[in-house]
């Protein structure tokens, strides 16, 4: 892990910054005591609030004043996307483990935390790491995150998958740097993409494919479709001779319901110039209850279609043969569908290359 680099702050954390902090409802009663008696000063539960926060603001603070403050009022996490990626070969979980022990050694050095969890030949390390935002005001550019890497046994290697985020999966591609290096045969490294697949038609029918044929789930409707034109490249020496020239569309989101039967989308994509690089829908399960799993998948890199991820936003329960309200998924649902589109994805990615060199459709 490299190490971390602080800078300066934008905002000084001035005593009226420190007042009209300690003021707000996010700073408790507990942290307001600590900050006096890291000073050996006893804050009496009777006194005012804003009384302590006057008195306190005169008092001289550090960064570590700073830090106890900014995690109370610092921005909260949110539940991010997952993506992943297949290690293919001979792994000797011994060498995996010896990775992630290497690891957390450098992102304990660095000031985060981490955590090593085995199950058998499955592995899983827990991080909770800070983020530094210096273009918010002095007490929200901290964001405390926690992440996990988790590393499955399967037949032909392991099956990495982690939140899709810069810091996570700079860790991730250590950890795989590491175990490449320590392990007795080459590793290849396989993930969804339509990099090779150029075709934007063939992007587009890739996620109508992809929510048609869930195994066990039948499509419900689509709400949010993203679609994307790159721009196009042009020779340096090259001028616009017009403002047609100039116009070019790059995003245009679609919302609302049964998205991809409006004729709006169907001109886009039908165009081929426009492809489809962000969808959220909605999935019934076939089985059971028949509850209901709101699901978005992306590529990050719209232009390229790499960085394939996925997130579960919420599951509507049937109780009674009723639609309940939308309840947040637990970690086995979360689980169960990754598995299921992580596959369906996979294996579309690998039908469209193999057809493309095989000499199918190209235009």
């Amino acid at each position: 892990m490299k190490a971390k680099r602080f800078g300066p702050a934008i905002y000084f954390a001035s005593d009226k910054n420190i007042f009209d902090a300690l003021v707000q409802h996010g700073v408790d009663a507990p942290t307001i005591t600590t900050l006096f008696e890291r000073r050996n000063i006893i804050a009496s539960k009777k006194t005012p609030r804003d009384d302590l926060a006057e008195y306190f603001s005169r008092l001289t603070h550090d960064y570590y004043d700073h830090r106890t403050i900014s995690e109370r009022l610092g921005s909260p996490s949110r539940r991010e996307r997952t993506t992943s990626m297949d290690l293919v070969g001979k792994i000797d979980p011994e060498n995996l483990r010896l990775s992630l022990e290497e690891i957390k050694k450098e992102i304990t050095a660095a000031g985060d935390t981490a955590h090593i969890s085995r199950n058998g030949d499955s592995f899983s390390i827990n991080i909770q790491y800070s983020l530094i935002d210096y273009k918010k005001t002095e007490f929200s550019q901290v964001q405390i995150k926690d992440g996990i890497i988790e590393f499955i046994p399967t037949p032909e290697g392991y099956l990495i998958r982690n939140a899709q985020n810069e810091f996570m999966n700079t860790v991730r591609d250590e950890i795989v740097t590491k175990v490449d290096k320590n392990n007795i045969e080459d590793l290849e490294i396989i993930t969804v993409s339509l990099f090779e697949i150029t075709t934007p038609k063939l992007r587009t029918q890739f996620f109508i494919d992809l929510i048609n044929g869930l195994e066990g789930f039948s499509r419900r409707d689509v709400s949010d479709v993203y679609v994307y034109k790159p721009k196009p490249i042009r020779d340096g020496s090259e001028e616009l001779t017009s403002d047609d020239d100039e116009t070019h569309i790059e995003k245009v989101l679609l919302k609302g319901n049964g998205v991809t039967r409006s004729v709006i989308l169907l001109d886009l994509t039908g165009s081929n110039e426009y492809y489809i690089v962000k969808i959220g829908w909605t999935t019934q399960r076939e089985l059971g209850n028949g509850d209901i799993f709101e699901i978005e998948a992306l590529f990050s890199d719209p232009k390229d279609c790499t960085g394939f991820s996925i997130l579960l936003k919420g599951i509507y329960p049937y109780v009674n043969g009723k639609r309940g309200k939308r309840r947040s998924p637990l970690k086995s649902e979360i689980d169960e569908i990754s598995r299921l589109i992580e596959s369906s994805a996979r294996s579309l990615t690998t039908k469209m290359k193999v057809t493309t060199t095989d000499g199918g459709s190209k235009s």
